[in-house]
């Protein structure tokens, strides 16, 4: 009970100074983007060029359709705008996305989970 209680009043003090809750692509919350919106952000950035999902795309880099099964979204929005920073040798470029275009990326790339 008191646990509910700190949690509803930390939500009061955030709504009477008018700050937001809302968990983006850090890793709090893994439906804090739209998929279909990252589909088309995906599709946007070309990275088919270099990535397979579902059989399509390109073969240098790796294999997307079950990125989903593997990565959660604190690593991905870690890791895509800054993938040399998680493996120096990587040759991936920075994915250029960035706020709620990030955050829909993530949330996209978390409902590939092919076998």
């Amino acid at each position: 009970m008191k646990r509910a209680g700190i949690g509803f009043g930390l939500m009061v003090i955030a709504a009477f100074l008018g700050v937001s809750l809302t968990m983006h692509a850090t890793g709090a919350s893994p439906a804090a983007g739209d998929p279909v919106k990252g589909k088309a952000v995906f599709t946007t950035l070309k990275c088919t060029m270099c990535h397979i999902i579902a059989g399509v795309g390109g073969k240098m880099g790796p294999d997307l359709s079950a990125v989903g099964t593997k990565r959660d979204a604190a690593w991905l929005a870690k890791y895509l705008p800054n993938p040399k920073g998680i493996d120096p040798k990587n040759k991936m470029p920075a994915a250029k996305a960035t706020g709620q275009d990030l955050d829909n990326l993530v949330a996209y790339l978390l409902t590939l989970k092919a076998k």
